[in-house]
């Protein structure tokens, strides 16, 4: 909530924006040899601290504290914690849910490529996974579409049906966007 806090925040972002995520999770994967949920963690991680989220979130979060109703719980005596998630974490959780649901689609896609890659866990069957088996079968080669086309299609209908229902929720959550 101080300068100190806001400045480390900010140089954790500018680290993270930096790194590219998907050859940083092929190099963990080769020297770790990650499984899905560790990957996934990962995947969280970079997508908090890096890519632009954290410093939407900081901004909102700069702006409401400039709000009439934070000075007054100071003038009330509220401590940092108190306004922190009484007054401002409500404020900004509705407009960042429709950001987490938009962005899910990115993470099959990421999972979907690391699979494609064979940097998965081969226990798990999953669209990447079909995909990879499909490329190493040369099931285009042998007129085999529907092993290319149902994870294909599949990765499109989900990423438009999550798009449809972030897109929705930031329509109901954001009083900007209600006239549009």
């Amino acid at each position: 909530y101080g300068r100190a806090v806001d400045s480390a925040i900010s140089r954790i972002n500018e680290i993270f924006m930096i790194l590219p995520l998907l050859p940083t999770l092929v190099m963990l994967f080769i020297l770790y040899g990650m499984d899905l949920w560790r990957m996934l963690w990962i995947i969280l991680i970079f997508s908090v601290l890096g890519s632009g989220g954290l410093k939407s979130q900081r901004a909102m979060f700069l702006q409401i504290k400039e709000m009439p109703y934070i000075e007054a719980a100071r003038a009330y005596g509220a401590s940092n914690a108190r306004i922190v998630f009484k007054y401002m974490v409500p404020r900004v959780l509705p407009l960042l849910i429709p950001n987490i649901i938009i962005a899910i689609p990115g993470f099959v896609f990421l999972e979907a490529a690391l699979a494609i890659l064979g940097i998965s866990d081969p226990r798990l069957i999953t669209w990447g996974k079909v995909l990879n088996e499909a490329y190493r079968a040369a099931a285009l080669l042998h007129g085999h579409y529907h092993w290319v086309l149902a994870p294909a299609i599949a990765l499109f209908l989900l990423a438009i049906a999550f798009a449809s229902i972030g897109l929705t929720l930031d329509r109901v959550f954001n009083p900007r966007l209600r006239e549009l």
